[in-house]
């Protein structure tokens, strides 16, 4: 389990580039070694066959050449029957030692000299027997001789009784000529009966030399690997190669015909076809071991592992090159990234097809768009916060000396009389006041509206009865938190662009709302507002432009940035107007609250 774990982990570490040269080169090595496997197999299991059936169908053939030379021999013995004084001679009674008249020798010289017509060498010799002691036998080197008897107990003997005058076939066995010599013979020997009675009268018995039998055998030109041989019923030789001494089948008996694998000496098996012959009995076998009989099929075998491996090292090269063209795109990626890493913006991913990598390529491309953008905006932010600092710092020369100043005419006024001078002095501390101090990043609603009312407060003196300021705030909403000095320029921003150019008094109307977690805050007047052309060109600021607004920091430009960069681009300054009808900024930020 540990190992296939840490092989896991190992191949989910590879580079993908690795992972699919693996995966390829796996998905073609299993598929392609198996049918090369499979079509090997089959190959050799096909040509295991038809090496068979040649093999099966050669020893058919020289088994029926056997058997055709067999049944020439089986007719000669036939031949007594077509001379009646030889079946006469056969049938006479005979005292031992009795010598053949003149006239019996010329006759059995000629009849023996019909059996050995047309140079019949492979005729060792001829025997002919009767029951009643007459003989006649040839043997190599010797004269003719009538002095042989029957012997009785002979296994030849026994065999033509038992075939009642067809033919028997004599396995090889000794024959001794009258001069000592000794031949190694195999024999045909035939019961010889009497057309009228049916009886017994002898045996011809013909001796052939077994190299004739061993020629047929070599007649198919058998390799050294190969063993040709026969065998009798019983499983006994009969007759082999001469350079060859092996019986692979072990004195085991066979009839029929087939094909059986034996193990040979043990480390080489050995295919044996094997044919029994009709005529003789005899089967004639046929024995090569199965490496030499598929000595073709290595050559096969070493062609198909060759074109295998030729075609795998084709296709694995193929599967490198395709995977790191696959991959090459994700590698260029990576660098690229690893310069973002270190804060270089200024690369592009070049997008060329319209694939995953391709999809990959263009978010990756607008990811270091926006991460160029936001770095912008955190610069502007930071020279912002700097300006604003420097700003702050040179507004606070003497801070308490502006306070105690606006606090004495506030106390003359009083003096005086003057509540209008008492007020404004008042308002106008509270405004430094709150413009000068160091606000948290956000206020409440309630303390923006108080800043706000503080400033109409001023206007209304200013302006006396020209200005009317309504207010209508949800209770819910003054606990949202909002960015400090918003709203009160855009109530500036009324009085200045829309009614102080416009004549007679005017309205200024501020509500606050909270819908689906937005706050929403609106300032309405009833100016002179902005034809089509005006409201598109302020709206595509707002939307495009880096500017901070005015000097003064406080236009619809500073709080609209101040709003995007603090919340998000979602949330901002939305403009309506019409002309002579008035104009309308909305201001929306989410609804927030402390805790």
């Amino acid at each position: 389990m540990n190992r296939r774990r840490s092989l896991a982990a190992w191949f989910k570490n590879l580079k993908l580039a690795h992972k699919l040269i693996l995966v390829n080169c796996l998905l073609i090595l299993i598929p392609v070694t198996a049918m090369g496997l499979y079509t090997f197999n089959r190959f050799q299991k096909t040509m295991k066959e038809n090496v068979g059936k040649y093999q099966l169908q050669t020893v058919k053939q020289l088994s029926l050449n056997l058997d055709t030379y067999m049944n020439e021999l089986n007719r000669l013995t036939l031949s007594p029957y077509a001379h009646k004084e030889i079946m006469d001679f056969i049938a006479s009674y005979r005292e031992p030692g009795q010598p053949l008249t003149l006239k019996e020798i010329g006759t059995l010289n000629s009849f023996i000299s019909s059996i050995f017509l047309n140079g019949r060498v492979d005729i060792v010799g001829v025997s002919l027997y009767g029951e009643k002691g007459a003989s006649y036998v040839v043997l190599p080197e010797s004269q003719y001789m009538t002095t042989y008897k029957l012997d009785e107990s002979a296994e030849w003997l026994k065999k033509a009784k038992e075939q009642f005058g067809q033919p028997t076939f004599i396995t090889p066995h000794e024959l001794q000529t009258a001069s000592g010599v000794y031949y190694r013979v195999l024999s045909i020997a035939r019961e010889l009966r009497s057309f009228e009675t049916g009886q017994t009268l002898g045996y011809i018995v013909i001796d052939i030399d077994p190299s004739a039998v061993r020629n047929i055998l070599m007649q198919s030109n058998p390799g050294k690997e190969e063993s040709l041989y026969v065998i009798d019923a019983r499983g006994a030789e009969v007759v082999r190669r001469e350079d060859d001494d092996r019986i692979v089948t072990g004195g085991q008996p066979l009839s029929g015909d087939g094909i059986l694998q034996v193990d040979g000496d043990g480390r080489h098996p050995m295919q044996v076809a094997y044919v029994t012959s009709d005529v003789t009995g005899w089967t004639m076998v046929h024995a090569v071991s199965v490496e030499h009989l598929m000595k073709d099929s290595v050559r096969v075998r070493n062609s198909i592992a060759l074109a295998m491996a030729v075609c795998l090292g084709l296709a694995m090269l193929l599967s490198v090159v395709i995977a790191y063209r696959i991959t090459n795109p994700l590698r260029i990626l990576s660098r690229l990234m690893r310069k973002v890493e270190k804060g270089d913006l200024q690369v592009t991913f070049p997008v060329t097809s319209r694939d995953e990598i391709g999809l990959v390529g263009n978010t990756f491309n607008t990811m270091v768009s926006k991460l160029s953008e936001l770095g912008y905006l955190l610069y502007e932010t930071e020279i912002r916060e700097k300006d604003a600092q420097i700003a702050a710092l040179q507004s606070k020369i003497n801070p308490h000396f502006l306070y105690n100043t606006l606090g004495s005419i506030s106390m003359f006024a009083e003096l005086e009389g003057s509540r209008e001078i008492v007020t404004m002095a008042n308002n106008l501390s509270r405004l430094m006041r709150y413009s000068l101090s160091r606000h948290n990043e956000t206020v409440t609603l309630r303390e923006e509206l108080h800043h706000v009312n503080g400033y109409m407060s001023i206007q209304k003196i200013r302006y006396e009865d020209r200005i009317t300021f309504e207010q209508a705030v949800d209770d819910s909403v003054l606990d949202c938190r909002v960015l400090p000095l918003t709203i009160q320029p855009m109530v500036e921003n009324a009085i200045n662009h829309g009614l102080e150019r416009g004549i007679g008094s005017g309205r200024i109307r501020l509500a606050a709302a909270e819908a689906n977690g937005v706050l929403i805050i609106s300032i309405e007047d009833d100016g002179i507002g902005l034809n089509s052309e005006e409201l598109e060109a302020l709206r595509r600021r707002l939307a495009t432009s880096r500017e901070l607004g005015g000097k003064s920091g406080n236009g619809l430009l500073n709080v609209h940035r101040r709003i995007v960069l603090y919340f998000g681009e979602p949330y901002g300054l939305q403009l309506e107007s019409e002309p002579n009808r008035g104009f309308k900024v909305i201001l929306t930020m989410p609804a927030k609250r402390e805790g």
